[in-house]
């Protein structure tokens, strides 16, 4: 399943496109300028992916596939969420 979800994760970022970290940045500036509630979704969504990517390489580590399939697709739903939210402020802006 890693395979495909390095795939995924890869394809997910191809679909809504690249942004520097002063792009990335610059846009979060924005966002908590303009929608400080809009923001704080986006930061604990960002907090949400760093704790389970953790917990991912620990699924890994231990070599629990079955529980590290069901995080991973988490993660993809998560990581689509942000991204789709990232970047619907990014065309409002």
């Amino acid at each position: 399943m890693t395979e495909k979800f390095e795939e995924k994760m890869r394809l997910l970022h191809q679909d809504y496109g690249q942004l520097t970290p002063e792009e990335r940045r610059r846009l979060l500036e924005g966002i908590r300028r303009k929608n400080i509630l809009a923001f704080r979704k986006l930061e604990r969504l960002k907090h949400e992916l760093l704790r389970m990517e953790t917990k991912r390489v620990q699924l890994r580590l231990a070599g629990n596939e079955k529980e590290l399939q069901l995080l991973e697709a988490r993660i993809l739903r998560k990581k689509e969420e942000f991204l789709r939210g990232l970047f619907k402020t990014k065309r409002g802006m």
